[in-house]
């Protein structure tokens, strides 16, 4: 009994200690982003770098598993292709990365795609306005993904007055929280940061979040039954839906592994974008190179270029291993309470003094988001016993 306690502890140590460097990670990684764009403004520039260093950080991770099996191990089945010195049977693969295909290009091309949007529009938003104000609004994606199911008839949950709650805590959350970032003043300029066209960006952001889950739900399922270390339960949680867009899943059953889409969907985005980086933000990276000091940019930090990289990668790679250790349920609580942390340690970094409407706002953000969760599971799971 004690030994069996024992390893309870130990299992559930490790995933608080891996939530907590998630949060970590993530809030830091969101400062740096906005430390960048506030020096140097170009969000196709951050972009392209992103998707270029993150699939080059994703080939060398798996060079690294081909090559150490205790590594590739560390991670739930479907994170890494199958290769050979992990496998006894034929179902496996020599080469490190899985070959470029058309079935390949044409299974991550939509997701590459609202990569591409999406992270522009992000940045562009993280460029304008705070972080916070951003990453309050991308809380508001339950509702919308609701919205969406409901009007295309994907969704089969029953509206309660409990959801409909739910989800007006989370608006007014987000509505308080958006309001008192717009009222605030920079600490160094003494000029509100405010800023319409970024609270719109970052709305286009979330609606692009908003489908890009959608969408995802079958490229990024692995179909396997890997052993969870906590307990699976049935969850509606908004990724998990049946995809609303049937025509543009490949007919085939071929699933890829996470690192492949990883590799690829960051190669078809930065493709995407090249040409609108040529066009609009080059002439203004090399004026800058040449000396011209009346750009936009304040300089190019390219240390904190390669530490957002790495920063976003390893969200990636913790995210991935979350997947396999914990429920649906479990994950999605602990994704909301990654978003709060966002939130909170944005409003630190900022240096200004917090009011007690931020903090009520943020407090209703987070009920909101957790009722809705609990919620959902409840009536998935209703739906699924009968």
């Amino acid at each position: 009994m004690p030994r069996r306690l024992y390893n309870t502890l130990a299992t559930y140590t490790h995933i608080v200690i891996l939530c907590f460097c998630w949060y970590i990670i993530s809030s830091f990684g969101s400062q740096v982003t906005k430390k960048i764009l506030t020096l140097c403004p170009l969000p196709l520039f951050l972009g392209e770098f992103q998707f270029i260093y993150t699939a080059l950080l994703a080939v060398i991770v798996c060079f690294i598993a081909n090559k150490f099996p205790r590594f590739y191990s560390i991670f739930p089945e479907g994170t890494f292709p199958k290769y050979s010195n992990n496998f006894s049977n034929g179902d496996h693969q020599s080469s490190i990365i899985t070959k470029p295909s058309k079935h390949v290009f044409k299974t991550v091309l939509p997701l590459g795609l609202f990569q591409f949007v999406g992270k522009f529009f992000g940045h562009k938003a993280t460029s304008l306005v705070p972080v916070s104000t951003v990453a309050s609004i991308k809380t508001l994606s339950p509702v919308f993904i609701l919205l969406i199911q409901k009007a295309i008839g994907i969704s089969t949950l029953q509206l309660s007055s409990g959801i409909f709650g739910s989800l007006a805590s989370l608006i007014v959350g987000v509505w308080i929280i958006v309001g008192e970032d717009s009222n605030s003043k920079n600490s160094a300029s003494k000029v509100r940061d405010f800023s319409l066209f970024g609270i719109v960006c970052a709305v286009i952001s979330m609606f692009i979040f908003v489908f890009q889950n959608l969408y995802g739900k079958k490229v990024f399922t692995y179909r396997s039954d890997p052993t969870t270390i906590l307990p699976k339960v049935h969850s509606t949680d908004s990724i998990k839906e049946n995809s609303p867009f049937p025509n543009h899943t490949p007919v085939k059953e071929t699933k890829y592994d996470k690192l492949t889409l990883m590799i690829y969907i960051s190669t078809v985005g930065f493709l995407l974008s090249f040409g609108w980086f040529l066009l609009f933000e080059l002439p203004i990276v090399l004026a800058y190179l040449s000396g011209d000091k009346t750009t936009v940019i304040k300089d190019i930090p390219w240390q904190l270029l390669l530490l957002n990289g790495t920063f976003h990668f390893m969200q990636a790679m913790i995210t991935f291993h979350l997947l396999g250790e914990l429920s649906t349920l479990t994950y999605s609580i602990a994704n909301l309470m990654k978003r709060i942390a966002i939130i909170s340690v944005s409003w630190i970094f900022t240096g200004r003094q917090i009011t007690l409407n931020q903090i009520f706002g943020l407090l209703l953000n987070a009920f909101g988001l957790f009722l809705y969760e609990r919620l959902t599971s409840n009536g998935k799971k209703l739906i699924h016993n009968k």
